[in-house]
């Protein structure tokens, strides 16, 4: 059917995500994942981010968390650097733009931008990363979500909005994007970057879920988690591409890519749940993914006309 069509008759996620029944496709160790009839995947699980207070308590910074922001979270800096050229690419000049990071994490993205001139404003519901985005790179930061009311008076106000490994966290993604893309002016981007679902880890962990009757979900159970904040969906292009089209966006391109967002003995703990397994696999994973790098996600830019 021709793609508008298509993208008219999907059903809303968050439509799916508010009143899930039925039993879950997969049961994994973490989360529950049910499958629409039109073919997302989604965890029941919620954040109650109603009951988040906005102020940010910087105490929550601790010596331990800020090891974790530095070495954990923030352990690939080729990332950011990307993900910064991804954005100056679309300009001729950064200098001067409105560029807001939804869940900007512990704000390195933001401050590389800052840095060529750009005026930028990260979102971030995390205490201890607030805090430690305002702290060392001295950032604005606000502690509410893109659907605030706090957000309604800059509207049409941002050059870029970006959402770095955000959506497949979010409660309701679809609500999310639509108030996301509101805040752009006439000719701004959107930019998300976020796990696919028509990528070798998805697929390999619904075949290797299939043939052992849901004794090994493999990579299902490093994808999907009902921890808070955790990743309550995961997308297919096709889906992220519709759902931009149905809040108003014109997708410029969808390109799959490698990307880990922590280092790989990260996710081979929650797959083997063995440090000895860890240490032994860890060198043969690091040479295979090197040698062939597995195009695990995508990078959607949509704008706004």
């Amino acid at each position: 059917m021709p793609n508008q069509e298509r993208v008219n008759k999907m059903q809303s996620i968050d439509d799916l995500k508010q009143y899930t029944t039925g039993n879950p496709k997969y049961r994994l160790t973490n989360a529950n994942v049910f499958v629409s009839q039109d073919g997302y995947h989604y965890i029941d699980y919620l954040d109650p981010v109603e009951k988040l207070s906005p102020e940010i308590d910087a105490n929550a910074l601790t010596d331990q968390v800020t090891v974790y922001i530095e070495n954990q979270l923030q352990s690939n800096p080729e990332r950011f650097e990307k993900q910064a050229g991804v954005v100056k690419q679309r300009f001729r000049s950064i200098r001067g733009k409105r560029i807001l990071d939804i869940g900007c994490g512990g704000g390195l993205f933001l401050s590389k931008l800052k840095k060529d001139g750009a005026q930028v404003i990260g979102i971030e519901l995390s205490d201890p990363r607030a805090q430690y985005a305002r702290t060392k790179h001295n950032l604005e930061i606000v502690k509410r979500p893109i659907e605030d009311d706090f957000w309604k008076d800059q509207q049409s106000s941002f050059d870029v909005v970006t959402l770095w490994d955000v959506i497949e966290h979010v409660n309701y993604p679809e609500q999310t994007l639509r108030y996301s893309a509101m805040m752009l002016k006439t000719g701004g981007c959107l930019f998300i970057d976020t796990p696919c679902r028509d990528s070798f880890y998805h697929r390999f962990g619904e075949i290797t879920y299939k043939y052992t009757n849901g004794r090994f979900p493999t990579f299902l159970n490093a994808m999907y988690s009902a921890h808070p904040f955790g990743h309550k969906q995961i997308f297919s292009s096709s889906e992220i591409r519709c759902i931009l089209e149905r809040v108003g966006l014109e997708v410029v391109s969808v390109t799959k890519f490698h990307e880990l967002s922590f280092p790989y003995s990260f996710y081979l703990k929650r797959l083997l749940k063995s440090d000895l397994l860890v240490n032994i696999a860890l060198p043969v994973v690091s040479v295979l993914l090197w040698l062939f790098p597995v195009k695990n996600k995508m990078l959607v830019i949509g704008c706004k006309k």
